[in-house]
């Protein structure tokens, strides 16, 4: 039996919040979760557990050679929220100084009353990264150990989790084959039990790189979504597993550039869990148009070739706009993606909302004010309100802020 990690109970009455069903106005003042003075937090992960009034956020820390994972918690709304509570030991969770690999060094996904977490370990710099899983059966109040989930000479990266049906499934980039490619685990029993299913997913010449999965309403189509080099160029590729995870499964290569200056790239998917879940949302980086630009793509039919494909560009910007987020909001059945872009003269994170399953086109609105660079955010919305949470270092370090719309 896993060893329980007992967390501080927090003593909050829940905080009932009517919304009408418009989009979320974030015109509300930020909260700083980490409150880290001299310590850099960064690359926040927030997530709803839907239908309730909690909510989650993990980030990382970083003191001088080492990396700790946080995780602050809200049970009414954001009104209030937990002390940070250290979720990781000894070593290392990130990689060098790229903003690429910072910036998916781990995850995390709720599944009532489940708290599901990855993220890419080392014991020090002389060793290889693996792929570690953490899990909490209730809410984030108590957390089993954490689990090792590769063992191999290779680095194991870029971790990703979804959890429905029972399963939780995850996605991560191996170099073990010679090259990068998609690696795919299945944990059954809600993530209770020991990994039944292990797949390889990719089997190209070239890089696959930085998954991002998401499961279906029901939990028995596993998507997945990543960056793949096989045309000479990086571009977006698309898998849908069926058989919850463990049957056949299809490729589709979405975007198709092909100059130096026509790759696609760091794609986040998530799906519909509304009245019609038929939907894959997926969103990605371009630089066809001579800088990065937001794109946006929905997959009907559950992601079946026979289905459409809904692509449009969400911001045009003469700078760059980056690190996309994207979360499905079941109470309204809208689209939330969050980015960071610096045409205000430094780096400030923004939302687009789509309507309409997402297709009834969308509006957006600027969610951060600071003096500094505001970036690296991520988007969770479900029920009555949408939270967005980022780094911010407008104070002299880096802090997790986080606001939600309303």
């Amino acid at each position: 039996m896993r060893k329980k990690f007992r967390r501080r109970s927090l003593v909050i009455g829940l905080l009932l919040v009517l919304v009408s069903p418009a989009r979320p106005d974030f015109s509300a003042a930020a909260k700083n979760l980490s409150n880290s003075p001299g310590t850099d937090s960064v690359y926040p992960k927030v997530v709803r557990e839907p239908y309730t009034g909690i909510a989650c956020v993990i980030w990382v820390e970083k003191a001088g050679g080492m990396d700790h994972l946080y995780l602050s918690r809200t049970l009414d709304e954001g009104a209030t929220w937990s002390a940070p509570l250290l979720l990781s030991g000894y070593g290392q969770i990130l990689e060098g100084t790229s903003d690429l690999a910072e910036y998916y060094s781990f995850s995390m996904v709720a599944d009532v009353p489940y708290l599901h977490i990855v993220m890419q370990w080392r014991q020090d710099i002389s060793s290889d990264f693996e792929i570690l899983y953490r899990r909490s059966d209730d809410l984030g109040e108590t957390w089993d150990d954490w689990v090792t989930l590769t063992s191999n000479a290779t680095d194991s990266l870029y971790p990703d989790v979804a959890a429905r049906g029972g399963y939780v499934h995850i996605a991560y980039q191996d170099s073990w084959p010679g090259n990068e490619e998609i690696m795919y685990k299945r944990i059954p029993s809600n993530g209770g039990g020991a990994v039944d299913l292990t797949r390889r997913l990719t089997f190209g010449s070239s890089y696959s790189s930085y998954p991002r999965i998401a499961a279906s309403k029901s939990g028995s189509i596993v998507n997945i979504v990543y960056e793949d080099g096989q045309s000479g160029q990086s571009n977006i590729y698309y898998k849908r597993i069926i058989d919850y995870g463990a049957g056949a499964y299809t490729t589709r290569q979405l975007t198709f550039g092909s100059g130096p200056s026509e790759w696609n790239s760091l794609p986040d998917i998530t799906t519909s869990t509304g009245a019609d879940g038929q939907y894959v949302y997926i969103v990605y980086q371009c630089g066809w148009a001579g800088n990065r630009e937001i794109i946006y793509k929905r997959l009907s039919q559950y992601g079946q070739t026979t289905g459409t494909t809904y692509t449009a560009r969400l911001t045009y910007s003469a700078t760059e706009s980056r690190s996309n987020s994207i979360d499905f909001d079941a109470a309204y059945n809208y689209v939330h993606v969050s980015y960071h872009d610096d045409w205000p003269g430094n780096y400030d994170v923004m939302v687009k909302t789509l309507p309409d399953y997402g297709g009834g086109g969308f509006t957006g609105q600027r969610v951060s004010w600071g003096t500094g660079d505001s970036s690296h955010s991520t988007a969770a919305a479900n029920n009555t309100s949408a939270f967005v949470a980022w780094s911010d270092n407008s104070s002299g370090n880096y802090e997790i802020l986080i606001k939600k719309g309303s």
